[in-house]
């Protein structure tokens, strides 16, 4: 390793460095997706990004066990779903347990900051998915107003501290 004045630095024992490690809130998502290939996409990108994916289903019938048995963190939510089941019931049973809930869908509908934390329009890129998780993550966990990421709608509402 080189110092910034050039000199050539030995490593200390025992110490490792670790990078893009943060304390985190939001770790085990559900992702709850109808289209196979949006599943797939959106799964190997938070797997990536060091989410833990509890599952990945394509109907409300599939995740309300999930939810029932499971630590959820945060879902990820289509609200055009396989099942008869809605998006906006899923939201719902998520949002009374206390989960926090970002929509992925191809329009946010007027009501969504009933439902959901936030809203990411489709079609999305991976990062702008991560961001839109850590900007969950800022008004769920720590009642900040989220950076700005394109496509994503908020629903950030002060707490009194």
């Amino acid at each position: 390793m080189h110092s910034a004045n050039g000199r050539v630095m030995a490593p200390l024992k025992g110490v490792s460095m670790l990078f893009a490690s943060r304390p985190s809130c939001i770790k085990r998502l559900l992702i709850i997706e109808d289209d196979p290939l949006v599943a797939f996409d959106n799964e190997r990108t938070l797997k990536h990004s060091g989410y833990d994916i509890i599952a990945t289903v394509d109907s409300g019938e599939a995740a309300v066990p999930i939810i029932a048995a499971e630590q959820v963190d945060a879902l990820v939510l289509d609200l055009g779903l396989a099942g008869h089941m809605t998006g906006r019931e899923v939201a719902r049973l998520a949002r009374d347990r206390g989960i926090a809930v970002l929509l992925v869908t191809g329009q946010c509908p007027d009501d969504a900051g009933d439902i959901a934390v936030a809203c990411l329009s489709k079609p999305h890129s991976a990062s702008a998915l991560v961001a839109a998780l850590r900007a969950v993550e800022s008004i769920s966990c720590q009642n900040k107003m989220p950076r700005k990421v394109i496509g994503l709608t908020t629903y950030w509402r002060p707490e009194a501290a």
